[in-house]
């Protein structure tokens, strides 16, 4: 499904809980006038207007109320389209031969002495022998464990209390505003 009918499928989604809370509204709010109605009978004429200007403020203020729920839902739902956007171009980019450029790229000018390198399961198994290259052409005494990390894609190199982070997920965070500015631009259109 692309973008424009995934984008006009939220949009739609949205409209249709609008009109049943709006709806719902309505219909509550008639049972407020109905009940409303019976009470004024009985009270005298100077509480009417009282009782209706209370009654106003008070659908007025559901209708206000609904209509930010619909907001934020659609707020909601448009975040999480673009976060699984996102998640899809990470798997793209992982599949594609850019990425191994990438991991040598960055393998070659993050790797140090006497590190561990941390990676994803699925890296493991693909691109454990591009580090093994990496690290005997360096000539380094480093190790590739065992202990899979839960990212998206790239690595983590560690030694001691040095950490240096060469992960895809922490570059889409350093990029996130950016990122969500151009979705945003592109669904608007």
């Amino acid at each position: 499904m692309g973008i424009e009918k995934i984008s006009q499928k939220i949009v739609d989604d949205a409209e249709k809980e609008a009109k049943a809370i709006i709806n719902i509204a309505k219909k509550e709010a008639k049972k407020s006038i109905e009940k409303a109605d019976d009470f004024i009978k009985i009270h005298k004429e100077k509480d009417l207007k009282k009782v209706k200007k209370t009654l106003e403020i008070k659908i007025l203020r559901y209708i206000a109320s609904a209509n930010l729920e619909i907001k934020k839902e659609n707020l909601k739902s448009k975040r999480d389209f673009i976060d699984n956007t996102i998640d899809k171009s990470i798997e793209h980019i992982t599949e594609d031969k850019l990425y191994e450029d990438f991991l040598k790229k960055r393998i070659d000018d993050a790797i140090i002495e006497d590190a561990t390198i941390y990676m994803n399961a699925s890296d493991y198994k693909i691109y454990k022998s591009l580090f093994e290259e990496t690290i005997k052409k360096n000539g380094y005494k480093s190790d590739i464990s065992r202990d899979f990390v839960d990212i998206k894609g790239g690595f983590i190199i560690k030694k001691g209390k040095i950490t240096i982070d060469c992960t895809l997920d922490s570059i889409i965070e350093s990029k996130h505003d950016e990122i969500l500015m151009k979705i945003n631009r592109m669904l608007v259109k």
